[in-house]
């Protein structure tokens, strides 16, 4: 049972008893705490998400009212999503390849009771403005991020953005879906109505992605509500779900995945008899390759309405600002209209007025007589009539009138913003160089630099550095980077560490930006690494020890077109007595020795090389020779006529490199 959850609602905490001290951003004013009860709170002026960091339900989380509205003094410090003491009823379920698990920690109470769980590998965690939250289901990990975001009808920083990323971390796809399910609620009031579009919802209701608005609005009373709450379905910054079920909290609670649903039923809780609204978002399973990740978003928190009190009270909404684009062609004006009377208002009717370049349908509406006390609710879908003509804003007035009433109306301005535009530079953070035929550094570090240089923020940000045949990534790097939200004007640098196998001159980078709502932009840049020529070169072998003694490595590098080698290997045989040739690492397979010929002494201080090499081999030592010292001078090392032939039969240029004394 949803044990308290009534009496709580009415208990005043005036203080908090913290036992972490508050920690103020000046900046963006924003505070972080832990509470009495071991949750962490996250806020700034408005609300705060509050998460359960206790073993039981660890990683549930509510969001509550600190300030509200700014021009109400009657939603301070309400609760959202419900979660006091500590929040345990709203949770989130992972449907991974027909199995349903419960994201974060088990609970004995009835919300997941008897789930599967995963493991909670990372504890809530305050990172960046974010609390991170991490689960791992055997090959998936599911990453909980919850912020603070600016609301689309508001404009403020009053909403919670509920992220989840689903990271594949396996060798095979998975298939993957998700539930996320809230329990609302408004100050004291726990069975509000859900208002999407024109309609009022009070009873067990299902939308197809479809059939879904921009948002659903929750409130008490237009005149005076006490709390407005909003959740967004549709737009730039949220992951559109596939369905989307208005319930009573007990039958949501009892099933993980599946409930108990059954349409036109109140929303009265399974098993008992209160009124306890809920809702439940599905994004159904869809396939999630190894390696890849899957980012889904959702907001909630306070509503913006426009309200004129009157006899007709009228409270209008619409997204502060609106960006179009190919799959949004229009914008919601929603108007709510009380009857605040005790008498039946008669012939009511409501008119939209839009400025010139504007239209909708039926700007014109009958709503008939309403009752005292009744709520009724318009829905206008508003478009420009040119795409390629629209203004920085525009504000529109909606007005109501009765036969029996005074009339009403309220204007609200709507700002039009463009998209995000990204560009990108593409850049290497040192300086490579050829050293002994190879680059140095290798692995070396690439950056791309990530502007947004458009009128609008991208959620959900991705970058995927796309490699030529040639170059891979570093061990333990990965290629793709989760960057969060890329506002506008705002520049972000991504840093990965790239090695190049037996590749040089000019290169292709492409950096593949994404984000939600299937927005892609590749960006292809050059890059460019130093030339790798063909090279041999003597050094002194790293392991002699012995001061006696020494060796000479036979170094080769970039020769793989090479299918023949001839040469002749002088040394100062008056300061060094030639002790025995080894082969070098060159001649070595994964599980073999391959073949390799001895050098001949053709005279005093002359060693001669003939050799085949071997397919495919690039770089190392042909062999390491060695001597025993007749003196502390080693004298001159060279190789002498060298010749490398390819397959062709044609000599190839290459570089050499000899042991030459200094004299003193």
């Amino acid at each position: 049972m949803k044990i308290y959850k009534k009496i709580l609602i009415f208990i005043t905490v005036i203080t908090f008893l913290f036992i972490i001290n508050v920690n103020l951003n000046a900046q963006n004013d924003t505070f972080s705490t832990v509470d009495e009860h071991n949750n962490l709170r996250f806020g700034n002026e408005y609300i705060v998400i509050v998460v359960n960091q206790n073993d039981n339900a660890m990683g549930r989380f509510a969001v509550e009212t600190t300030g509200g509205a700014p021009l109400r003094e009657d939603d301070m410090n309400k609760p959202l999503i419900y979660g006091r003491p500590n929040p345990w009823t709203s949770y989130t379920t992972l449907w991974l390849n027909d199995e349903k698990y419960v994201f974060g920690g088990q609970t004995q109470r009835r919300a997941g009771k008897d789930a599967k769980y995963g493991e909670v590998i990372q504890e809530p965690t305050l990172e960046d403005g974010q609390i991170v939250t991490k689960t791992q289901f055997d090959n998936i990990v599911v990453e909980q991020i919850l912020s603070i975001v600016r609301s689309s009808t508001t404009g403020l920083a009053d909403t919670a953005q509920i992220k989840y990323r689903i990271i594949n971390e396996g060798d095979e796809e998975e298939k993957v879906g998700l539930r996320l399910m809230i329990d609302t609620m408004l100050g004291e009031n726990d069975g509000a109505p859900f208002r999407l579009g024109e309609d009022t919802i009070s009873t067990d209701t299902l939308y197809y992605d479809k059939q879904l608005e921009t948002f659903w609005q929750a409130f008490d009373s237009i005149s005076n509500p006490q709390v407005t709450s909003q959740g967004t379905l549709i737009g730039p910054n949220v992951t559109t779900p596939d369905r989307v079920y208005f319930s009573d909290w007990g039958s949501l609670a009892d099933g993980v995945w599946d409930f108990d649903f059954n349409p036109g039923e109140e929303f009265i809780r399974r098993g008992e008899f209160e009124i306890d609204s809920a809702m439940a978002m599905y994004w159904v399973p869809e396939i999630l390759e190894a390696g890849e990740s899957k980012t889904i978003i959702s907001n909630y928190g306070l509503g913006g309405i426009t309200i004129v009190p009157g006899i007709l009270s009228l409270g209008v909404t619409s997204p502060a600002e609106v960006t179009f684009n190919e799959n949004k062609r229009s914008f919601p004006v929603v108007a709510y209209l009380e009857n605040t009377s005790e008498i039946e208002a008669e012939n009511v009717r409501a008119n939209i007025e839009l400025p010139d370049g504007f239209e909708a349908n039926n700007t014109s509406r009958e709503l008939g007589d309403m009752e005292a006390g009744s709520i009724s609710q318009i829905n206008w879908n508003v478009r420009p009539k040119d795409y390629g003509e629209i203004p920085e804003d525009m504000t529109y007035r909606v007005i109501v009138e009765a036969d029996n009433t005074d009339s009403n109306e309220v204007e609200r301005l709507v700002e039009f913003l463009g998209p995000p535009i990204l560009e990108a530079d593409i850049s290497l953070m040192e300086e490579v160089e050829a050293v002994d035929g190879k680059l140095d550094p290798n692995p070396f570090k690439v950056q791309a630099n990530i502007s947004n240089v458009g009128e609008t923020a991208l959620y959900g940000v991705e970058a995927e550095l796309i490699l030529a045949p040639g170059l891979d990534a570093a061990a333990s790097e990965k290629l793709t980077k989760h960057l969060g939200i890329l506002d506008s004007d705002e520049s972000l640098n991504v840093n990965w560490l790239i090695q190049a196998l037996r590749v040089d001159g000019t290169l292709p980078f492409a950096v593949k930006v994404s984000g939600i709502n299937e927005y892609e932009k590749t960006i292809v840049e050059e890059i460019e690494l130093p030339e790798l020529s063909p090279l041999i070169y003597l050094r002194e072998n790293p392991g002699q020890r012995d001061q006696n003694y020494f060796s000479v490595d036979i170094v080769a590098a970039n020769i793989g077109e090479a299918e023949t080698m001839d040469f002749d290997f002088a040394f100062d045989s008056e300061s060094l007595i030639l002790s025995h040739v080894s082969r070098g690492d060159f001649f070595i397979g994964q599980n073999n020795l391959l073949p390799f010929n001895r050098p001949e002494r053709v005279e005093a201080g002359k060693l001669r090389f003939e050799q085949e090499l071997p397919y495919d081999h690039f770089n190392g030592v042909i062999a390491t020779v060695h001597f025993r010292k007749r003196s502390d001078s080693i004298g001159n090392i060279e190789i002498e006529n060298l010749s490398l032939v390819n397959a062709d039969n044609n000599e190839i240029e290459i570089m050499l490199r000899n042991i030459i004394e200094e004299e003193e």
